[in-house]
């Protein structure tokens, strides 16, 4: 499959261009338009195709290198790497894995890591969490509960996980909400749609809050398994 063509210079320029060499590159290879072990075109076509400098394309591979997903070899060429090979906990390749279509593989292994990690998360958060920090929770689900629409909806609902995520105050976890928060629009927006009502889910995100606001870490702990495992069942339902 030949990837879709999108000259950069026309539209960006200077600072600018580096990032964007890089995210249409990583697009292309996290899409399949450039499949795992098969070398990339040879510079002069990709200059040409994406109107970039030599420069600017091989500081983009580099990037794409340290994220695992090229294999820059001399006088052979630049190779996909397979992708049990990728850092799939980069945050712009759980990106572009969003932006190119999540297939059900996808999800599938996100809502597992959810269900690792959060309901953890959550009980660490009842004990650790701040004023502040109960206070942004609590902020975002006032912004669910008044979402006029399923867009301002899965915003809201992300804002809150990524809260309760950051409510833990411990370093190695606190990074996770970036990476998640990344990726994790994805998986809400597949299980609201599904879901028919898209507020279906708020009393039990009530129940989560409650228990953190408590300081119950046991019960925060139980709520948010509780509710994973709902969504894991629409999920299921919708993709799996």
């Amino acid at each position: 499959m030949k990837p879709r063509i999108t000259p950069l210079a026309a539209t960006y320029s200077g600072r600018n261009l580096h990032g964007k060499v890089v995210n249409e590159m990583g697009r292309r290879v996290v899409s399949g338009g450039y499949c795992a072990g098969a070398l990339l075109p040879n510079e002069e076509q990709l200059c040409r195709e994406l109107q970039v400098s030599r420069t600017a394309l091989r500081e983009a591979v580099k990037v794409l290198a340290a994220k695992g997903l090229l294999e820059p070899r001399p006088r052979i060429g630049t190779r996909v790497r397979p992708r049990d090979q990728w850092n799939l906990l980069d945050p712009d390749i759980l990106a572009w894995r969003c932006a190119t279509g999540a297939d059900a593989e996808f999800l599938r292994h996100l809502t597992e890591l959810r269900e690792i990690i959060e309901p953890a998360a959550a009980s660490l958060a009842a004990t650790s969490r701040s004023k502040e920090q109960l206070a942004a929770i609590a902020s975002a689900l006032k912004d669910m509960r008044d979402a006029p629409a399923i867009a301002q909806w899965i915003e809201a609902d992300l804002a809150f996980h990524t809260a309760i995520l950051r409510a833990t105050n411990n370093p190695l976890l606190m990074p996770l909400a970036a990476i998640i928060g990344s990726a994790l629009e994805s998986l809400l927006g597949v299980s609201a749609r599904s879901a028919g009502d898209f507020k279906r889910a708020l009393p039990d995100h009530q129940k989560v809050f409650d228990a953190i606001e408590s300081g119950d870490a046991q019960s925060a702990l139980h709520r948010m398994a509780g509710m994973l495992s709902d969504t894991r069942t629409v999920m299921k339902q919708a993709v799996f």
